[in-house]
This record gives C-alpha cells, sequence and structure tokens, in this order.
C-alpha cells in the first residue's frame, strides 16, 4: 500500500500541527488555573495576613472634641493672673485665660476653658460699664455681647441716659467669683463686686452668661437690657471664691 502523502493532507490533520495545537491547549489551560489560584500577600506587596477589610486611618494625633476641652472648674483663683486697670476699674489679664488681643477699649482672645470665660467674665463686664464712656462699651456690647432683643434695649438705655463719668471712688471691684454651670458652650458665673462703704462690706453677685460663638467667649445681654435683673445682694462671701487685685 502506498504511504499517506501528508503534503496534500490539510494542515490541521498534519502530526506536527496536532501536536503544537496540543501543546497550546495545555500552556492555555495551565495559565487559566494560575489566573484562578487566590494570590498570596507577597502577590500584594504585604508580608502578613490580610483579611480583606482595610484598615482605619488613625485619628491625627492633634484632634480634639468637645469632650477632650477642660470642664473642671476652679476651685482658687487663677495662678497667673495680673490685675490691669480699665478706666479706675482693675480687670484680669492671663497669659493662659486671654485675653489675647487688648486694644485702647477692647479686649477679646480667651481661652476654651473655664479661666477663660472667668476672665472674659470679668473684662466683659468692665468695659460694658456705662460709667468708661461710649469709646468702651459701644465697641463692647456691640462686638462682643451676643446678638439679641435685650443686647438692642441695653445700648438703647444707655444712649438715653445723660449720666457722666463715675467718681472712681463710687466704684465697686471685683472681689471673687463662683461657678453656677459650665460647659464648654455656655458658662454661668456668679461675678462678685464689692461696693464701696466704710461700714458692713455689702456684695453684688453678676450672674452672668457667656456662649463660645466665633472662636470667643461672648456675653449674653441681661433680661431686658437691666442688669438689676441678674444681681443679687449679699453682706458674706460664704462659697465664693475671693479673686481681686491686691
Amino acid at each position: 500500500m502506498a504511504q499517506p502523502d501528508f503534503t496534500q493532507r490539510p494542515p490541521w490533520t498534519r502530526p506536527g500541527f496536532i501536536a503544537a495545537a496540543a501543546l497550546v491547549v495545555l500552556i492555555l489551560a495551565a495559565g487559566l488555573l494560575v489566573a484562578l489560584l487566590p494570590k498570596g500577600d507577597d502577590d500584594r506587596g504585604g508580608g502578613g495576613t490580610t483579611t480583606g477589610t482595610p484598615a482605619t486611618a488613625p485619628a491625627p494625633a492633634d484632634s480634639s472634641t468637645e469632650q477632650e476641652l477642660p470642664t473642671a472648674v476652679p476651685t482658687s483663683p487663677p495662678a497667673d493672673v495680673r490685675w490691669e486697670l480699665v478706666g479706675a476699674s482693675a480687670v484680669p489679664v492671663s497669659a493662659t485665660a486671654g485675653p489675647k488681643r487688648i486694644t485702647e477699649t477692647t479686649a477679646s482672645g480667651y481661652a476654651h476653658t473655664p479661666e477663660g470665660a472667668l476672665v472674659a467674665a470679668a473684662q466683659l463686664m468692665t468695659r460694658a460699664s456705662h460709667t468708661l464712656g461710649p469709646a468702651y462699651w459701644q465697641p463692647t456690647i456691640e462686638s462682643q455681647f451676643v446678638p439679641s432683643a435685650d443686647r438692642d434695649r441695653l445700648v438703647a438705655e444707655y444712649r438715653a441716659s445723660d449720666s457722666g463719668p463715675a467718681d472712681p471712688g463710687s466704684l465697686s471691684q471685683i472681689a471673687g467669683f463662683t461657678y453656677q454651670s459650665y460647659t464648654p458652650d455656655t458658662a454661668v458665673i456668679g461675678l462678685v463686686l464689692r461696693a464701696p462703704s466704710a461700714g458692713t462690706p455689702r456684695y453684688h453677685v453678676l450672674s452672668l452668661t457667656l456662649l463660645w460663638r466665633d472662636g470667643d467667649w461672648r456675653m449674653q445681654a441681661p433680661p431686658g437690657g437691666a442688669w438689676i435683673s441678674i444681681n443679687r445682694v449679699t453682706s458674706d462671701l460664704a462659697g465664693v471664691v475671693e479673686w481681686g487685685p491686691r
């Protein structure tokens, strides 16, 4: 019998072609198998076991929340306070509690702390006094008091008053404080003032409310724009932290 003439047969029926095709199939099958296998940590550049859940980035070291702000109120006078005169009244100034910015008539930039609220209460109350004149009280009340109808009434009452500057000897001076309540948003401070008196001491306790607004402590005007509405008179300092110029 004559041998088959391979040169006349279709290419895909030749033995060489069939062997090559089988080799290609084996290579493709091996590549598919490798692709389906789970990748190890080395494939992703990692060095340990991966659970598939992305790690949570740690919080920045300088991040802070309201819960981290100091809320413990002082039970003794702030240590780094010095007293400076505004008109004939002494006001506190602290390197840590503020104020950071002092002009000829205003003081702002208080620490977001109980001590910062205390110093702000003393500064703003004094500078808002009608006896200092409009150069002091007007910018203090208009820019450092919380906007309200009570604030507008207070300004109107001041403008309508004809009283002039008070005699320095007739002015009350800061004598102490109490914290009636405190949160990082709201501070209610009893600022104690000693009234000039030759006899039995007489004190005024003003319940001053300060709110943290726009990065600083700002005072809330008294109800109806009348300071007498938040004033209590007493003859002793029971429960009061004594504090003032010496």
